[in-house]
């Protein structure tokens, strides 16, 4: 079975959408499916990093600049290039290939696009998590919906399969592994856990860090991990080497296990909310696009996670009050660990089931 993702990842679209589809090919790839992924060289692009990671990548050029791009959705200018250019490109790098499946996650590219390389794959397959514009897909999975199971009805072709909601989140092996020795947060809070993406363009980290140093709280560790396009890493590994009880990370392979430690996070919205509710973890969380506003609002409510609104309007005063009144609060850590674990509690059969559908597709 042959498949091909098209996703893109620069200093503002993120490394999240490339992380999520390198996990589902780490797992197709373990069932003998050929992956390749297609990313333009955006600037902050991780090609470099799929290409360590085994896969091979069919590049497309860097967005020229002064291109004049059609905004026909809010993300359109993501793409780097028209829409019909970039499926075009995109036919052409395949032209001699036999797609069995062609995974999209991209933000800018809509039935329009799909349409376009129909013609040329057995399948399509969307992850998405925004519902604002329609799909040519037979498979479409959103792991972002929590009470509207209805959302893509007039989104998709009728004979499309939806995978939606937190069941359906995309985990790496770690976090299943680490998972068997999740713990329900109790006690005194003694090692903070900081992450805000892979690239955090607006330094949340530096904000954040800020915030508990304010605290004086020398008593207790905090790990703090970057991305490797984190513009801001080399100044904040200066400030973290000033302290002993800070421990600076860039690019790890650890995530799960350093979570697993952490009695507290503080952190954005996007795919590390997921992994966090799966291990337990108790976070404030401020969002840093507008994408994850809706959803960090819906699980403040719901008590999973402490939201403290959009990061423009977040200053570190809030988030030192916040983290303070975190610190001192047992019940109510115990209380977010408990509804994060209720929320993903179905995850990991959910996730083999559609790993199953995709595989079938290539029988």
């Amino acid at each position: 079975m042959n498949v091909v993702f098209r996703v893109d990842a620069s200093n503002e679209i993120g490394s999240g959408h490339v992380m999520r589809c390198l996990t589902l090919a780490e797992k197709l790839r373990e069932h003998g499916v050929t992956v390749t992924f297609i990313c333009r060289e955006h600037v902050g692009h991780l090609c470099d990093l799929i290409e360590e990671k085994g896969f091979k990548v069919l590049k497309l050029p860097a967005p020229l600049r002064n291109t004049q791009i059609p905004l026909l959705t809010p993300h359109s200018h993501w793409l780097g290039a028209p829409l019909e250019e970039d499926a075009i490109q995109c036919k052409q790098l395949l032209k001699r290939c036999s797609v069995d499946l062609l995974i999209i996650d991209h933000y800018a590219i809509h039935y329009e696009w799909e349409h376009i390389l129909r013609d040329i794959v057995r399948r399509i397959m969307v992850i998405d998590d925004l519902a604002d514009r329609k799909h040519d897909c037979d498979l479409l999975c959103d792991p972002t919906v929590l009470d509207n199971p209805n959302k893509y009805n007039l989104l998709v072709p009728a004979h499309c399969n939806t995978f939606l909601g937190p069941n359906y989140v995309l985990l790496r092996p770690e976090f299943y592994e680490q998972g068997l020795h999740s713990r329900l947060r109790t006690g005194p809070v003694k090692r903070i856990f900081i992450f805000f993406g892979g690239v955090d363009p607006t330094n949340e980290t530096g904000k954040a860090l800020g915030a508990f140093l304010e605290l004086g709280r020398e008593e207790i560790q905090v790990d703090v991990v970057v991305g490797r396009s984190n513009t801001h890493k080399i100044k904040l590994k200066e400030l973290c080497n000033q302290y002993p009880n800070l421990n600076f990370h860039v690019q790890i392979n650890n995530m799960a296990r350093i979570m697993h430690l952490a009695d507290l996070s503080i952190g954005a919205g996007g795919s590390a909310t997921w992994e966090r509710c799966y291990l337990g973890l108790p976070t404030i969380v401020w969002s840093i696009a507008e994408n994850q506003k809706e959803i960090c609002k819906e699980l403040g409510r719901k008590n999973v996670i402490k939201y403290l609104g959009d990061c423009d309007l977040v200053k570190q005063e809030n988030v030192i009050k916040k983290l303070n009144e975190m610190i001192e609060n047992e019940q109510e850590r115990t209380n977010m660990s408990s509804a994060g674990f209720l929320l993903m509690k179905g995850n990991l059969d959910h996730h083999k089931q559609m790993i199953k559908n995709i595989l079938n597709l290539g029988e």
